[in-house]
């Protein structure tokens, strides 16, 4: 696929369709992000040590949210497992009910699942094993 500059023919197009033009490539040069890291605690030894457990909202429309272990302190993450199987109330903050959730850092095999039907600030979610840290992305 050819990636054209839209600044080479900026002068054959209107005002507003060069600016939507300019706005869909930056978009596609990879200019969305689905968060951006403002925290990694704990900075010392375990499986948590420099993984990043606090973000800010991206560009995107979901957030990241880290879950640690159930039992574990001081790692600078929001929300700890409870028990195995046992869903947790996380408040995702998007003004809308989310499509669902990805797992994108973990630092042990584990699987997430829903155990209730999410509404505009709340989902829940339970883990497969409450040893594991994990952090999702809610969209």
């Amino acid at each position: 696929m050819n990636i054209y500059d839209p600044n080479t023919f900026a002068h054959d197009l209107p005002v507003t369709h060069r600016q939507w033009v300019q706005s869909v490539q930056e978009v596609v040069n990879g200019n969305v992000d689905m968060g951006t890291p403002k925290g990694n605690a704990p900075s010392s030894a375990g499986v948590n040590a420099g993984v990043y457990t606090q973000f800010d909202k991206g560009n995107g429309s979901g957030v990241l949210i880290r879950i640690a272990a159930q039992g574990v302190a001081g790692t600078g993450a929001s929300y700890n497992w409870g028990g195995i199987g046992v869903g947790i109330v996380i408040n995702h903050g998007l003004l809308r009910q989310p499509i669902g959730f990805h797992v994108v850092d973990q630092d042990k095999p584990v699987q997430v699942s829903r155990t209730a039907p999410p509404d505009k600030n709340q989902i829940t979610l339970a883990p497969t094993d409450n040893t594991a840290s994990v952090t999702v992305y809610v969209f």
